[in-house]
């Protein structure tokens, strides 16, 4: 009589224990996710059968060199040279495959490709000798059917159209020269490699001038796509003669940066930034690049065109031993404060301590900028949005706030750091208006006594609201 009720609790707790243990067990059996990863299709078509299109011997080794670049970048890329249709269909399902995991997909075209009826169309390698416009598109890959199985609202889209070249069949009334603008996808970006309606170069060196450019800024720290695509549009006017102006139609719905998982060597760029320095010309560069870009990005553009100075990525992920990396960045950041104090501060040029001030801070705001801790105008001027943006910086390194002032220290540290620190850019928030009740309300156009004059004093000391973010949908020429 006295063993019942114990066997019955022993018999709960036995109980419990195996359910626990179901539970555990269904819980470890259950798959892990997989993380999402950035999707890359990247095409290149150079050995063309048909007599009609010429050989591009440039658009495999765009597609290769470009591969390299967005696999240092992380992307999980795919490639494919001298596609016939098949080809094409073969590749694109192995990416449909992939889908479900992508974050974003980037799609790059280099090769022959024509528009027809205002329609564009890429060719595969076994394009037969066309002599009409059925002939031509038999088997072309038409580039809406490409944007409507990639394109998603739920994830960003990049497509690169390195495929302008002159129509193998003739001008006439449904035919034209170059590609047409494309109706863009929910979250859509397009980039044409120069403007609609005209024709491209394959290029004099191992990569088209338009890819050129592409690989010259796409590894570049911080940089949105708008920011790189205004690069690649004004160096490939330049290597063009102005013959070629790229193009690009957009529908993000928020910025991407490609660079946004890539980290920089601390030791790297403080080695960087003291052999440019101690480079009369290199320093001049600098000090140019400087009027428009922050102070990484200008340093590893400067580097780039020195090779003794120039930064290389990492090639893969690497474990450090506990302490080193802090090591790493201590050391570099003691060794890059002396250069900014004469390059940023400028205290040989004999300024006012104001005006160093004020170069100070705006150098701050852009490297926070670069960081995305800051969208704020910058101008110099340190209110409570740059502090704001400082604090979020702090907050998102897990480092305890040393200051919230501008200091060259402060300024070494930003400078040191790669990737988007704060995924969501701290702004200025705009000023709730104060409610009126109905039966005190002025006139409209009239105000008295007090109020009138709380509502003249100056606004100067709140910071200006950030700029809205126009870069999508706009093109060299007009917004579509």
């Amino acid at each position: 009589m006295t063993c019942g009720p114990f066997l019955r609790i022993v018999a709960v707790l036995l109980f419990s224990c195996l359910g626990l243990i179901g539970v555990w067990a269904a819980a470890v059996e259950e798959p892990t996710p997989q993380p999402a990863k950035r999707l890359a299709i990247v095409m290149g078509n150079s050995n063309y059968q048909s007599a009609r299109l010429p050989h591009l011997a440039n658009a495999d080794n765009d597609a290769r060199r470009l591969s390299e670049s967005l696999k240092r970048l992380n992307f999980d890329v795919l490639t494919g040279t001298d596609l016939s249709s098949d080809g094409f269909a073969q590749l694109f399902q192995q990416a449909n495959a992939k889908l479900a995991i992508a974050s974003a997909v980037l799609i790059f075209y280099a090769g022959h490709g024509v528009q027809l009826q205002g329609e564009n169309f890429l060719l595969p390698v076994d394009t037969p000798d066309a002599q009409n416009l059925e002939q031509l598109t038999a088997r072309a890959i038409r580039l809406n059917d490409v944007i409507a199985k990639f394109a998603s609202r739920e994830r960003q889209t990049f497509i690169f159209l390195d495929a302008c070249r002159n129509n193998p069949v003739g001008k006439g009334a449904s035919v034209a020269d170059g590609l047409a603008q494309v109706e863009v996808g929910e979250n859509t970006f397009v980039a044409f490699a120069t403007q609609p309606g005209n024709t491209t170069v394959d290029g004099a060196g191992d990569n088209s001038p338009f890819t050129t450019a592409l690989l010259q800024n796409v590894e570049i720290p911080g940089l949105s796509i708008s920011d790189m695509m205004i690069r690649v549009r004004n160096e490939t006017e330049t290597l063009t003669l102005g013959r070629q102006v790229p193009w690009d139609q957009s529908n993000l719905r928020e910025q991407f940066y490609f660079t946004e998982q890539q980290v920089l060597d601390p030791a790297q760029l403080s080695a960087s930034l003291s052999r440019i320095l101690s480079d009369p010309v290199a320093k001049e560069k600098l000090q140019v690049e400087l009027a428009s870009n922050d102070l990484q990005t200008a340093v590893i553009i400067v580097g780039q065109t020195l090779r003794s100075v120039e930064i290389t990525p990492p090639a893969g992920p690497s474990v450090k031993p506990a302490g080193t990396q802090v090591a790493s960045l201590e050391g570099a950041k003691q060794s890059v404060v002396s250069g900014l104090e004469t390059l940023i501060v400028g205290k040989s040029a004999g300024e006012p301590d104001e005006e160093k001030a004020t170069d100070l801070a705006r150098s701050i705001q852009t490297e926070l900028r670069r960081l995305g801790c800051y969208r704020a105008t910058v101008d110099g001027n340190w209110g409570k949005g740059s502090v704001r943006a400082l604090t979020s910086y702090y907050r998102n390194t897990r480092r305890i706030a040393s200051t919230t002032e501008p200091t060259v220290e402060l300024l070494s540290d930003l400078f040191l750091q790669s990737g988007r620190v704060c995924k969501d850019p701290v702004v200025v928030q705009k000023a709730k208006p104060a409610r009126i009740s109905s039966d005190t309300a002025p006139e409209r156009g009239k105000a008295t006594g007090r109020k009138a004059a709380r509502s003249s004093k100056p606004q100067s000391s709140r910071p200006a609201a950030p700029p809205p973010d126009i870069s999508g949908g706009i093109g060299i020429g007009g917004v579509f």
